[in-house]
């Protein structure tokens, strides 16, 4: 979890072909989790796991802070995460 000082705990994942594409949100312990989850749970970035398709920064926006079960989306609704 985060601490005072601590890494951020939400990821954003993007294309990075495709810059006005969707982007995706998650809860995560660290970069490679959230690509993780990305690539099992959403049928689009099945390569999320790629760093020469899709970048993976700590989140800015507050908006987009998904709880620990869901992956929050630019385009469409949430996506469930039911593979981890």
């Amino acid at each position: 979890m985060q601490g005072k000082r601590g890494p951020v705990p939400h990821f954003q994942i993007c294309p990075k072909n495709d810059l006005t594409g969707d982007s995706y949100w998650v809860f995560a312990a660290g970069p490679a989790e959230a690509r993780r989850l990305i690539a099992l749970n959403v049928r689009d970035a099945a390569m999320a796991e790629d760093g020469a398709k899709f970048t993976c920064e700590p989140a800015q926006s507050s908006g987009k802070m998904p709880p620990l079960t869901y992956i929050y989306c630019r385009v469409g609704r949430p996506v469930p995460i039911v593979k981890r």
